[in-house]
């Protein structure tokens, strides 16, 4: 799967908590490695997966792209 790089609205969506797909405020913690982690939407109607970079000391999101939901292939978190 080809990364789908976040756009500016979508990062800033993130940033706030708020899934860019569907509006939903919550998200799953994932894997992550140094500045970046990997979440997933909280809707369970959604499950939209993001691969997120965050500032480290202000923990912002700064950058991010789409990653494939489990139910499209992608891996088992827990």
């Amino acid at each position: 799967m080809n990364a789908e790089f976040l756009d500016d609205d979508a990062v800033a969506k993130i940033d706030r908590g708020y899934c860019p797909d569907c509006g939903h405020r919550g998200f799953v913690l994932g894997p992550r490695g140094g500045a970046s982690m990997n979440i997933e939407c909280g809707n369970v109607a959604c499950r939209a997966r993001f691969n997120i970079v965050q500032l480290p000391a202000s923990h912002h999101i700064v950058a991010g792209h789409r990653i494939e939901k489990q139910s499209e292939g992608g891996s088992d978190w827990s």
